[in-house]
């Protein structure tokens, strides 16, 4: 079971979800952790803003959460923001708006159970199993991006490492990273030696020269006849 399991069951009863309250919960996480709006401390800073203030306290800092309206929720996240989430839910605009007013306080409320908002990497390792989708995946390479890419640095390593190896040819190391020796790559068959196409030219060349010297010797003199036979005729 999951910090979230009985709001999504709360959400989906009290407003005729039919089973897209948890894709309505990823919506809004991924909303929530969104680094180019500031992750969830940007989220709360609209609420802020938009004069709810003391709603964002009672969410963060005790148990008894106040609600908020649809109106007030379109207030602080636009409309065109929970349109898009309208959308990923599969659900009309106005039920999305009210159930998302109703799980917005009773998700922060879980995500800070310490009285204050948490930095983004603790957040994701929470969350992360929630997002789904292009959002989702947008959100994993912004937190790829923070902490490292060093795996997918490795694994494009080692495929390269493979795909020179294939080929029969050396690597050597240059920086952090491995790069193919270049005169082994052009030996490969995709790019041929100059000597493959220049030994049968070599070849031809010498079959003529000898053909064209085999043509042009004089012919032979014709066998003198038996000197004894030429005398005796001539006796």
């Amino acid at each position: 079971m999951t910090m979230f399991d009985s709001i999504i069951a709360q959400a989906d009863e009290r407003f005729d979800l039919n089973g897209k309250a948890g894709t309505l919960l990823s919506a809004l996480l991924t909303l929530m952790t969104d680094g180019t709006r500031g992750g969830l401390a940007g989220f709360t800073e609209r609420f802020n803003q938009a004069g709810l203030s003391d709603s964002v306290f009672s969410w963060i800092n005790s148990d008894a959460n106040t609600e908020i309206s649809k109106e007030q929720l379109e207030s602080a996240l636009g409309t065109d923001a929970l349109r898009n989430i309208a959308a990923q839910t599969g659900t009309d605009y106005e039920k999305t708006v009210s159930a998302a007013a109703f799980m917005t306080p009773r998700v922060i409320d879980a995500l800070t159970p310490d009285g204050i908002v948490p930095p983004d990497r603790d957040l994701m390792s929470r969350v992360g199993g929630f997002l789904t989708g292009a959002a989702a995946s947008a959100t994993t390479a912004e937190t790829f991006d923070r902490f490292g890419t060093a795996a997918e640095t490795l694994d494009a390593d080692k495929k390269h490492i493979t795909d020179i190896n294939a080929l029969g040819g050396e690597t050597y190391p240059v920086g952090n990273r491995v790069e193919a020796n270049l005169e082994t790559v052009d030996d490969a068959p995709d790019n041929p030696s100059p000597l493959q196409w220049l030994l049968p030219l070599l070849l031809l060349g010498l079959l003529l020269v000898i053909g064209y010297w085999s043509c042009s010797k004089s012919p032979e003199s014709p066998v003198s006849a038996d000197v004894n036979t030429i005398n005796f005729a001539a006796g």
